[in-house]
């Protein structure tokens, strides 16, 4: 149903409208069941018109129903008192349930819309809390390779090497504070060929900070 374009939403409406509005004004007065059934179609246009275009399109078509059966209620008059006062309490429930459906779409729709809010703060929550743990996993081990500089009395190949993934690791923060104020720049996405064994290595050295030299050759 929301996936109808508003013309047709309009289009059927009226069509219900004038469709019910013949058959109430071709049925006889002295049929009154009948007409009591044909009234409560109504309410078929007057609650899609809340429901397609919330309280203002619910107004309008309860309006709308009211304007084309206050000539009937002028014949019931002429009638019946009675059947003319059930035709004015029917007509002052038209302009009651057509408002009704209207607020209550409309309600509906603001709370889809904060839904979809709070889904997308929560997903930049989990965004957030994914980069913040990649950005600490590198750190982990510029502080180990600093502390291990720190504490070397005899420095030689090592340091050099610790600081070459020190600058590895400094580099990959960098690139991701760049996204990371790149991000709604809507960048389109590069491609990069990487060898297999020199990331799988790189990750072995990496993640073997905290391993002593025993440990490594095990």
């Amino acid at each position: 149903m929301e996936k109808l374009a508003k013309t047709t939403k309009v289009r059927v409406i009226l069509v219900c409208v004038a469709g019910v509005s013949l058959l109430f004004y071709l049925t006889p007065l002295r049929l009154y069941l009948l007409q009591e059934l044909l009234t409560r179609f109504y309410y078929i246009p007057i609650v899609l018109g809340g429901l397609w275009f919330g309280l203002w399109g619910g107004v309008r078509v309860s309006l709308l129903v009211t304007l084309i059966c206050i000539p009937h209620v002028f014949l019931a008059f002429g009638y019946d008192k009675a059947l003319l006062y059930d035709e004015v309490l029917e007509l002052f429930l038209f302009n009651l349930a057509g408002p009704v459906v209207g607020a209550l779409r409309d309600r509906d729709r603001r709370q889809q819309a904060l839904n979809q809010k709070l889904q997308a703060l929560a997903t930049l929550g989990e965004t957030v809390s994914s980069v913040a743990h990649e950005m600490k996993n590198m750190l982990i081990p510029i502080r180990g390779f600093l502390r291990r500089i720190r504490e070397d009395k005899n420095p030689g190949a090592k340091v050099a090497s610790y600081l070459e993934i020190v600058d590895q690791e400094s580099a990959k923060l960098e690139k991701m504070v760049k996204d990371m104020l790149s991000f709604g720049r809507f960048a389109p996405l590069q491609k990069e060929d990487v060898e297999v064994q020199a990331l799988v290595e790189e990750s072995f050295v990496i993640t073997g900070v905290g391993l002593s030299a025993d440990a490594r050759k095990g």
